[in-house]
């Protein structure tokens, strides 16, 4: 009779301990917190001193006047072989995704895209990263000082030899051989900016010196080469990359 009852008492201990474990598990994933999907912000694995170790020579300044043979020699390093044509580019796109040798650029909390005529919304991985920091700290910044936060808008990105010789028939100053061709290079406009308090694009003097502050800050730290181009009231802004980073000339190789 003892037996049975000291049997059964076991048995309903094991019972309950059981079932806590049960109840433990299932709170845990039933009623945990749900996770905040925010803007996934690409966090380079590889960083450097880039005045040092840079894959091309590259020396800290506080002026955005970066000339366009400077960048054009870190594009040419760190970059996508130009596309000749659009449908050549079109034909490729989604392999290079798949190799995650290009990324698609896409509006977030940090930045618009203007409609593109003359590019398309693509960039290197490494120049995704450093659009998304621009981003981040041109927002900080306006916190800091308590201003209306806004977007800045972006305005070109990659482009193929077809759109580029299409946009030098159009405009003077567009040269023939650009960084944009090679996926490394970024425009951001400054002529107007989304206020996200109004929803509305407005001009914002405040907030171009915000910009202009955070790329001088990252101009210093040597991630970027950046010239301003007053006809097309535009940042034009190229990745600077660590040496040991994989980011040579990429190939699409089956």
């Amino acid at each position: 009779m003892m037996k049975n009852i000291r049997k059964t008492f076991f048995v309903r201990i094991v019972l309950i301990f059981i079932a806590l474990i049960l109840i433990f598990f299932v709170g845990y994933f039933v009623f945990q917190p749900a996770k905040i999907h925010k803007l996934p912000l690409h966090v380079q694995t590889v960083d450097c001193d880039r005045s040092k170790y840079a894959t091309a020579p590259i020396c800290p300044s506080n002026k955005l006047n970066d000339p366009n043979s400077i960048q054009l020699m870190h594009a040419q390093i760190n970059g996508l072989k130009p596309f000749s044509t659009d449908s050549a580019f079109l034909k490729q796109v989604d392999k290079m995704i798949k190799k995650q040798i290009l990324e698609k650029v896409t509006e977030n909390r940090f930045y618009e895209i203007k409609s593109l005529t003359n590019s398309q919304p693509y960039l290197i991985p490494e120049a995704v990263d450093m659009l998304n920091e621009i981003g981040y700290r041109f927002q900080q910044r306006l916190k800091e000082k308590r201003d209306t936060i806004y977007r800045f808008r972006v305005s070109s990105l990659l482009r193929t030899e077809e759109m580029q010789t299409k946009l030098t028939h159009r405009n003077r100053n567009a040269v023939t051989q650009s960084a944009h061709l090679y996926g490394t290079t970024v425009d951001i406009s400054y002529k107007n900016f989304y206020n996200t308090a109004t929803d509305v694009i407005v001009p914002s003097w405040e907030a171009i010196q915000m910009l202009t502050r955070v790329l001088i800050e990252m101009r210093k730290e040597c991630r970027l080469l950046v010239v301003r181009e007053r006809k097309q009231a535009c940042f034009h802004i190229t990745v600077v990359v660590c040496k040991n980073e994989e980011t040579k000339k990429y190939s699409l190789v089956d």
